[in-house]
C-alpha cells in the first residue's frame, strides 16, 4: 500500500507541474501583443518547447563528445612535449658530462706536455671488487710501453699527486697499487721544514695516509695543512710530487720519532684518468 500511495503521489506531481506548465504558456501569450490563443498556436508554442529543448540536448552532447576528443588530443600533445623536454635534458646532462670530461683530459694533457718526464694518459676501467681503494686496473699495457714498478700520478683540484705504481702488466691492461695501500711506501718530504720520513697508507683509516721516521724535534715547526711532497730519495718516485696534507701529528713519549696523519691529495674515490710515468725526457732525448 505504501509504494501505491508513493507512486499516486508521483503522478499527482507531474499532472501538476504539466498543467502549471500549460498556465504558463497561456498567460505568456496572453501578455503579448496578439490576443489570438488558437488551439493551434497553443500546441505549436508547447512543441517550439521541446524542440529547443532537445536542440540544446543534442547541441550539448555534440560539444561533450568534442571536448573529450580535444582532451585525448591534448593528453597526448603533453606525452609528446614531455618526452622531448626529457630527451633535452638528458642532452644537456651528456653535454655537461662530456664538457667535463674535456677539461681533465684538457689538464691531462697540458700536464703531459710540460712535465720534465714522459708520460703515457691511462683510464681506470675496473677496481678490486669490494674495496676501491686498493689496486685498479687502467687501460694501459705493454703495448704502450708500460712496465712493472712505473709510478703513476693524476691531475686534480690544481696539483699533480701521486696515485701509486704499476704491479702487474698484461698487454693491454695494467695493474695500480695506489699509495694509501698500508704495503705501499713512499720516501718523503715535508714541504717546508724539508723534515723527512716514510709515507704509507694508514691500516686503521681507510683513504689516509701516516708518515713515520720524523724527528720529533720537527713537531714545533708542523701545522695542519702542511703539504707533503715525495723526496725522490732511493725510490722509484721521483721527487717533487705531492702527496697529502697534515691533518694532525701525534708525539708518542715511547717512540723516537713522529707519527703524523696526512689526507692525500688525490681523491681516489674520484679517480677516473691519470698519467703514467714512462720515462725521463732529459735521459731519454
Amino acid at each position: 500500500m505504501f509504494r501505491i500511495g508513493k507512486s499516486l503521489k508521483k503522478i499527482r506531481n507531474g499532472t501538476t507541474l504539466v498543467l502549471l506548465l500549460i498556465i504558463s504558456l497561456i498567460l505568456l501569450m496572453v501578455s503579448s501583443s496578439s490576443y489570438d490563443i488558437s488551439p493551434k498556436k497553443i500546441g505549436t508554442s508547447f512543441l517550439s518547447i521541446f524542440q529547443v529543448t532537445a536542440s540544446r540536448s543534442s547541441s550539448f552532447i555534440s560539444n561533450t563528445i568534442n571536448s573529450i576528443g580535444e582532451l585525448k588530443q591534448l593528453e597526448k600533445e603533453h606525452d609528446i612535449l614531455l618526452g622531448k623536454m626529457e630527451d633535452y635534458q638528458r642532452r644537456e646532462r651528456d653535454f655537461i658530462e662530456l664538457k667535463e670530461e674535456n677539461s681533465r683530459l684538457k689538464k691531462q694533457l697540458n700536464l703531459k706536455e710540460t712535465s720534465a718526464y714522459k708520460l703515457e694518459p691511462a683510464r681506470v676501467v675496473a677496481h678490486e671488487p669490494g674495496n676501491i681503494f686498493n689496486s685498479f686496473v687502467i687501460d694501459k699495457g705493454s703495448s704502450k710501453g708500460i712496465e712493472k714498478n712505473m709510478p703513476v700520478i693524476a691531475y686534480q683540484n690544481g696539483f699533480q699527486g701521486l696515485v701509486g705504481k704499476v704491479i702487474e702488466v698484461s698487454m693491454f691492461t695494467s695493474r695500480i697499487i695506489p699509495i694509501i695501500d698500508n704495503t705501499s711506501f713512499v720516501a718523503a718530504r715535508l714541504l717546508d721544514t724539508r723534515y723527512e720520513g716514510l709515507v704509507n697508507g694508514d691500516p686503521e683509516l681507510q683513504n689516509s695516509l701516516i708518515m713515520n721516521y720524523v724527528s720529533k724535534n720537527a713537531a714545533k715547526f708542523l701545522h695542519d695543512g702542511d703539504l707533503v711532497i715525495s723526496s725522490g730519495f732511493q725510490s722509484i718516485y721521483p721527487s717533487g710530487i705531492y702527496i697529502g696534507r697534515i691533518n694532525g701529528v701525534n708525539v708518542p713519549e715511547w717512540q723516537t720519532s713522529l707519527v703524523i696523519s696526512i689526507d692525500p691529495i688525490i681523491d681516489f674515490s674520484k679517480l677516473e684518468y691519470l698519467l703514467v710515468l714512462t720515462g725521463d725526457k732529459l735521459n731519454n732525448e
